[in-house]
């Protein structure tokens, strides 16, 4: 039961650092600067954007707590009742380097949430300027993450910290920018100056994905070959049976984005054709962050078992 809980409590949590910074990521480098003809508009957009980055927090901040106490419990073999008292979670808290990084990420969801607040409310150049900021603190928040992974304690330790650094990016650029994406694609029907600007936004977010692509493959191969240690391992250990899982699950991934920009690429849709053509892009986008989500399930699954490679 215990372990049910830390798992759904890490999906929840790296799911939400995931959006949250893919979110700022689709706005500064998909979004921004791309026309001030169709602000009123664009606005409109970059207002639900920064709503859902504020929802997102909220469930980080949720799914934080959540989790930390589960692993105060799981760190002090206590009981539910008394794993939650006092004496138990401020050790974990003060004394112990997860206590230390969840000071650290929670204070930062703290003052992402004020920027995110404040941002809502300004006029156009200062809002710019807060997602600036807003994008950094978000980057920040989804790779401190590093810190309490397995890669922060394989053997060679900063090698493993700057690939799984690396690997949470490009998961923010690409996967945390899917549904930010869907969000604007389901705008272009019902307004023709975000239309206009459609097949520059899909074709911005399809090079920044195989960007993040390239990363995550690299990174990936990396933080396997450290974790794992083995091809025997690979196929003969828990942990090796849950990362070619998540192999699998990735290379749909690849599949469903090399469609979506095959498909961006060879087609020139009409005034009469774009419509149709919106909406199965969108639905390929949705099938996208579906298979996502069991990405992230899966990456929750592997942080609560002990790697092949370790001793």
């Amino acid at each position: 039961m215990l372990i049910a809980l830390l798992i759904v409590a890490r999906a929840t949590h790296i799911g939400a650092s995931i959006l949250i910074a893919g979110t700022f990521t689709f706005q500064v480098v998909t979004l921004r600067s791309i026309g001030s003809c169709v602000s009123d508009d664009l606005r409109g957009v970059e207002d639900r954007l920064l709503r859902l980055s504020v929802w997102g927090l909220v469930t980080a901040l949720l799914s934080a707590v959540l989790w930390f106490g589960l692993e105060v419990v799981n760190m002090s073999g206590l009981s539910f009742g008394n794993g939650f008292s006092a004496t138990a979670w401020q050790t974990v808290l003060l004394e112990t380097k997860f206590g230390r990084v969840w000071q650290f990420r929670l204070g930062l969801i703290a003052l992402t949430f004020l920027f995110a607040s404040l941002a809502l409310g300004q006029g156009e150049a200062r809002r710019r300027s807060l997602i600036l900021v807003l994008w950094f603190l978000s980057v920040v928040l989804l790779v401190s993450l590093a810190w309490i992974s397995h890669a922060a304690a394989a053997r060679v330790q900063p090698i493993g910290l700057i690939g799984d650094a690396l690997h949470l990016c490009a998961a923010g650029g690409w996967i945390g920018g899917l549904i930010p994406l869907v969000i604007c694609l389901t705008q272009a029907p019902v307004s023709s100056a975000i239309a206009k600007i459609i097949p520059l936004v899909l074709g911005r977010f399809s090079m920044l994905s195989l960007c993040c692509v390239s990363v995550l493959i690299a990174s990936g191969v990396s933080n396997s070959w450290l974790l794992v240690g083995s091809i025997h391992a690979l196929f003969t250990t828990l942990y090796g049976w849950l990362l070619l899982f998540k192999l699998a699950l990735f290379g749909m991934l690849i599949g469903f984005g090399a469609r979506n920009r095959l498909a961006i690429e060879a087609t020139a849709p009409t005034a009469q054709t774009r419509s149709g053509f919106l909406q199965q892009l969108r639905r390929n986008f949705i099938s996208e962050i579906c298979l996502a989500v069991a990405v992230v399930a899966i990456v929750a699954c592997l942080g609560v078992t002990p790697p092949a490679g370790h001793p």
